[in-house]
């Protein structure tokens, strides 16, 4: 049984340079969150609750997982059983093109809060793989839902504090402010953005930074500067909000990130 959560990630040369994680959990809890691009993810052993707003549920061994971007979402272990699992980060594009080469709606297929599927053969990183985990995963939903389980918020004045939240996520931005900015009281903004959006305004910035940083880690920036360029004015509170929502320090994140290399 292993005695820490651990996390390896790897850029990869194919798809754009998509991003590759190998990762061994065992009694973490991730708070309700998203990522800014398709997240596929194959559980190599163990099992995850998974929960998306009302609904939530048990994946095992060989279960497929693809999340749409922005997708609001929280994952846990089951308590003493390790969980491990490998994910691939796609870009928007990636998905477009498959999404083309099917005759589907992108937008359609976004508009879903997740796709699953079991699979008995072995995850293989490689472009045609991929594409074909894809097509299979979009059709067998389609095939058997033929609408979203829930849609997302996309009305004003979300849509206006979503954007202003994406363009300025590393700047200092509290509730008081997007109260003077948005003309709307400060309580009342927190309560309903958690109802229509999944997550407080504050929640959804640090999301969004977390997002950010990651993508920091492949360069040749210090973990000071990391911090400070996503948004962070506090290292102790990047380290805390980091090892909450990604499930390792920065630290080891850094040291266990490699650039460009092929499996």
């Amino acid at each position: 049984m292993i005695k820490v959560n651990n996390v390896k990630t790897t850029k990869l040369s194919i798809l754009d340079g998509v991003e590759f994680k190998s990762a061994v959990f065992i009694d973490k809890n991730f708070p309700f969150h998203f990522h800014q691009c398709w997240s596929l993810a194959y559980i190599e052993y163990g099992s995850e609750n998974i929960a998306y707003r009302n609904i939530n549920f048990l994946v095992s061994k060989n279960a497929l997982q693809l999340i749409p971007p922005y997708s609001i979402h929280k994952n846990w272990s089951n308590e003493n059983n390790a969980w491990a699992y490998k994910a691939l980060y796609i870009s928007n594009d990636v998905v477009k093109n498959v999404a083309k080469r099917m005759n589907v709606d992108y937008a359609y297929l976004a508009s879903f809060p997740y796709f699953i599927s079991y699979c008995n053969n072995a995850f293989e990183v490689n472009e045609a793989s991929i594409f074909q985990i894809l097509e299979n995963l979009f059709s067998g939903t389609l095939n058997a839902v033929k609408e979203p389980l829930f849609q997302k918020n996309t009305d004003p004045p979300f849509d206006d504090i979503l954007n202003y939240l994406f363009l300025n996520y590393n700047q200092p931005i509290t509730l008081d402010r997007l109260q003077s900015k948005f003309k709307v009281n400060k309580f009342k903004l927190q309560k309903s953005f958690k109802k229509n959006i999944g997550l407080t305004p504050l929640e959804y910035l640090t999301t969004l930074r977390i997002e950010n940083a990651k993508k920091l880690f492949y360069t040749d920036l210090s973990l000071v500067e990391i911090a400070l360029e996503s948004g962070f004015y506090d290292q102790s509170h990047f380290t805390h909000s980091f090892k909450k929502y990604v499930g390792v320090t920065p630290g080891n994140y850094k040291k266990n990130s490699k650039i460009l290399q092929d499996l």
